[in-house]
């Protein structure tokens, strides 16, 4: 019963501004419900602030209740899926922050640094933010920067290089490419004008563990080229998108994503302007298509939906890689009454058991992470999901409604999940015959002044966070 708790992890932090938004907050959401306009198709975007100079960030977080965090230890060891853990680590603030940033015209860059609990000690030891100095003085997590990016800002498009997340879509949990990841090392140009053209371009860790080279360095996926296997150890996220802004409250998106592994890219696989799945370069690259919408019908009032397409099987096709797919729909209401607002929001997700999975490890849809750990000694792999944050074979009906004012926000959460088998480590194509769960729960998370709590109810299990947050 533990896989659903990351939506209901308070973050605590202080709303420190930034040249980029890179997440979907309720007040950001409120505002563009009442404003009458479609929700963005794509994050990061310029945020239009601009500064200079040092600032500091201070967080401690602590919780309690009866969970147990689930990792693994040892020297380039595949960890289990974020997901198992309620993403709690990635969304439990570190202790301490050092943030710079400057600008120069419409060039401006942005850094946080900062220290932290590691991520083997926070699941085994010690659920908080605090790093055991007093058990070794090399302890607290050494893999920062996790937000470190320069941005230029132009009047007619804006380009990202470095770290930062990337979301696509305007739901809640994003199919395509969510933000559950601390973070994508990328390069991005975007358009602005009614009319949007995106282009991503993400580097991906590419450590594979013995078994996954084993298969990555000899198998032949079927329809592959002549050449195959491909060897090199290098794995790339291609994606770009179109987003058709028809009317200030009616937004279009399509795109693709090509996961590029064993080969460097070349133009012929990313070229900015090509539709990659033409080229059918079987054996190094994987790709998927993606539809999305936002639309606010009259004010305060949106849908949304986004769908992505793996794969299709024709009537003329063999089923040796099968239909895949994965969708999301939902609709919101901004909500006030003098200066309390908020946000109220139904979602249903659903994620087929063969989407985002393939033959070889280097072109499954995931983003891996490894966390360098001294304490204990560890080189730990943990893989983020590009889309869906439970994955393949997953459902989840949730309804959230957020409530918020100056210095004081509550949110509420309510959720059905149905989690299946099939992982992105399932041996692909196979429908794997193990344990369905099904898991009801809520949860209340709020913030008052410096203070931020969490509470969770999930089965038989209970989570509770406190913590407190100031900047200088």
């Amino acid at each position: 019963m533990r896989w659903p708790v990351f939506l209901f992890v308070m973050l605590s932090c202080v709303l420190f501004s930034e040249p980029l938004v890179t997440q979907m907050s309720p007040q950001f959401v409120y505002e563009s419900l009442e404003s009458k306009e479609a929700l963005p198709g794509v994050l990061p975007v310029p945020s239009g602030e601009k500064g200079n100079g040092i600032s500091f960030r201070v967080s401690p977080f602590f919780y309690s209740g009866n969970f147990e965090g689930k990792t693994k230890t040892g020297w380039f060891v595949l960890s289990d899926p974020p997901w198992e853990n309620f993403y709690l680590y990635e969304n439990t603030p570190p202790l301490f922050s050092v943030i710079l940033e400057g600008n120069v015209g419409d060039l401006s860059f942005y850094t946080e640094i900062p220290f932290n609990n590691n991520y083997n000690y926070f699941y085994k030891e010690s659920l908080n933010n605090i790093p055991p100095l007093w058990k070794e003085i090399a302890s607290p997590d050494s893999n920062f920067p996790y937000t470190a990016y320069g941005v230029y800002d132009g009047d007619s498009f804006y380009a990202v290089i470095g770290r930062s997340k990337i979301r696509w879509g305007s739901s809640e949990f994003p199919v395509a490419i969510s933000d559950v990841s601390p973070y994508f090392n990328h390069f991005t140009f975007s358009t602005k004008g009614k009319i949007q053209y995106t282009f991503h371009l993400v580097s991906i860790n590419p450590v594979l563990t013995e078994d996954e080279w084993e298969k990555q360095s000899t198998f032949v996926p079927v329809n592959a080229d002549p050449l195959s296997p491909y060897t090199e150890k290098v794995k790339t996220l291609a994606a770009h998108r179109l987003d058709f802004h028809i009317r200030e409250n009616l937004r279009l998106g399509v795109g693709e994503l090509t996961m590029i592994g064993g080969k460097y890219p070349d133009l012929f696989a990313v070229s900015p302007f090509s539709i990659w799945h033409n080229n059918y370069n079987e054996g190094y690259t994987n790709s998927m298509a993606s539809f999305d919408f936002s639309w606010v019908p009259k004010k305060g009032f949106e849908v949304h939906g986004e769908f992505v397409l793996d794969d299709l099987v024709g009537t003329t096709e063999d089923e040796s890689k099968p239909t895949a797919y994965a969708f999301n729909v939902g609709v919101r209401r901004a909500l006030s009454t003098g200066s309390l607002k908020g946000v109220l929001g139904v979602e249903y997700a659903l994620a087929t058991k063969f989407v985002y999975n393939t033959f070889l490890p280097y072109l499954k849809f995931n983003n891996r992470i490894v966390y360098l750990t001294n304490l204990p000694s560890s080189r730990t792999i943990v893989d983020y999901p590009v889309g869906f944050a439970f994955g393949p074979d997953a459902k989840l009906l949730n309804v959230s409604f957020d409530l918020f004012k100056e210095n004081v926000s509550l949110e509420t959460d309510f959720f059905y999940l149905v989690k299946g088998p099939n992982t992105l480590y399932t041996e692909y194509p196979t429908a794997e015959e193990g344990e369905t769960k099904t898991i009801f729960g809520a949860s209340l998370r709020g913030k008052i002044g410096h203070v931020s709590f969490s509470l969770l109810f999930s089965g038989s299990e209970f989570l509770a966070g406190l913590g407190i947050e100031f900047g200088f």
